[in-house]
């Protein structure tokens, strides 16, 4: 075990100077990569969390949103000496033994996959119809699985017509396809809030699940698909030694340059891969029956005035947020404009806490607040509070009139499901990341950019602009 203990201040400094160094002089200062890496692994939680906080929220998440190839290049670089060093600890013993049976025995040998990766060829289309299972790797964010996992799903479903179409990954992405019974989740976790350690983990796991799945097929009757996945790290992990039989989306290399969302680039990629049979593939939603008849129930109670359903979590991401009181003044706009809303939770007791801060002010308002988990509420009200699931919640937004959120999963199920949107986009590092990431479907989103210094009432008119 690697020890010694650093600040979340300290590692937040060591990526801004990472990255400063890079953008200034163009050189690639691994040695703050393997001291991030051995802060990530310290046997000091504390430190640990903060540098492996430091090394995906503010190395991994920038180099991948800005959607350059050289940086998506240097990542390769930084995450490849990351997970050298990683290899070489007590705790690393069993990432160091796959990564040698995948013939990978240094970081230049996992720099050169992935130089291989980025110049293969398409697959041979007329060899898919043999194919009799295909595993498709989950993005591990519902948001990414609605957008790009499920577009890839669909051009699968027609490209391997005898394939079962596997999809590994959590439970929430398997839930966007309850109802398909061409699709069959199985679980591999990936611990989004865990340390470097632990991430690194899902990977062997998921390498033994691949195994598991393919043991009984030859080699053409198989198929896995990354589609960036970070099971992979972006897909600089192996899963098979037989390289014909992977192929990856590399979302932000394909593309480059133009301005199309991550939807439409993920069918277009699929396409060139699979083969172009002229269909065009959506995001697509296949609800369980009994989220799918919950949210009709509801709105049948509800009655005929409108209904909107709204998500304000950020998933601990705070520039993702427009400063108070823009919530609580969204919600009252809304009401204003003759909207019942149903309003979820959110996700951690953080984000449980501001929830229950709004209702309480609107309550002070005179606004009439439920508590709603399942079932019909005793009386109307103007907001209901989910409580519930996040299928269920999908299944309120699939009857809603309108959809309104910050960047988040929300916004891209209501693209899928065709209901309109507005998705409040706050805190992108770049222009591209909000062109990739702004939902589309075959009803995209109306999207509101807000800047840095976007004043709260100027964001809660562009969103009264949009209404319908």
């Amino acid at each position: 075990m690697v020890h010694g203990e650093a600040s979340a201040a300290d590692c937040h400094a060591l990526a801004v100077q990472f990255l400063e160094t890079y953008h200034r002089t163009g050189r690639e200062p691994l040695e703050i990569a393997s001291r991030l890496g051995a802060l990530a692994a310290s046997g000091d939680r504390a430190t640990a969390v903060a540098a492996t906080q430091a090394i995906f929220s503010q190395i991994v998440e920038y180099l991948g949103d800005c959607f350059q190839p050289e940086l998506c290049d240097l990542y390769v670089r930084f995450f490849s000496r990351i997970i050298e060093d990683c290899r070489r600890l007590p705790e690393g013993r069993r990432i160091d033994r796959l990564l040698d049976e995948f013939g990978l025995g240094n970081e230049e040998a996992m720099r050169e996959r992935a130089a291989r990766l980025s110049s293969a060829g398409t697959l041979e289309t007329s060899s898919l119809r043999s194919v009799r299972k295909a595993l498709v790797l989950s993005r591990v964010t519902l948001g990414a699985d609605v957008a790009v996992t499920s577009v890839i799903v669909g051009k699968l479903k027609r490209a391997c017509p005898e394939a079962e179409i596997v999809l590994l990954g959590g439970p929430k992405a398997s839930s966007l396809f309850a109802s398909d019974p061409r699709v069959r989740g199985a679980g591999v976790a990936y611990a989004r809030r865990g340390v470097l350690l632990e991430r690194l983990g899902a990977w062997t796991s998921l390498v033994s699940l691949v195994a598991s799945e393919t043991a009984r097929l030859r080699a053409e009757e198989y198929l896995v698909v990354d589609t960036d996945s970070r099971l992979t790290q972006l897909g600089l992990l192996p899963v098979v030694a037989d390289a014909s039989r992977y192929c990856v989306f590399e979302s932000r290399r394909f593309g480059a340059g133009r301005e199309s969302s991550i939807a439409e680039l993920a069918g277009e990629w699929a396409a060139a891969a699979f083969g172009d049979d002229g269909e065009m593939d959506y995001p697509q939603v296949g609800l369980a029956r009994e989220d799918r008849e919950g949210g009709e129930a509801l709105r049948r109670h509800l009655g005929t005035r409108p209904l909107a359903s709204l998500n304000l979590g950020v998933g601990g991401n705070e520039a993702k947020r427009v400063a108070d009181p823009f919530e609580r003044d969204l919600l009252l706009m809304l009401i204003a404009e003759g909207y019942r809303i149903v309003l979820d939770r959110g996700a951690g007791d953080e984000e449980l806490e501001r929830t229950a801060g709004l209702a309480g002010d609107l309550e002070a308002r005179g606004k009439s607040v439920h508590w709603l988990r399942h079932g019909m509420p005793a009386a109307a009200a103007d907001v209901y509070v989910w409580e519930g699931s996040l299928s269920g919640f999908a299944g309120l937004i699939a009857v809603s009139d309108l959809y309104a959120g910050y960047d988040s999963a929300g916004g891209h199920l209501a693209a899928a499901l065709g209901v309109r949107g507005i998705d409040i986009f706050s805190g992108a590092v770049s222009p591209r990341m909000l062109e990739r990431w702004r939902p589309w479907g075959r009803r995209p989103a109306k999207v509101v950019a807000v800047t840095d210094n976007t004043r709260a009432g100027l964001v809660l008119e562009a969103v009264r602009e949009r209404l319908p």
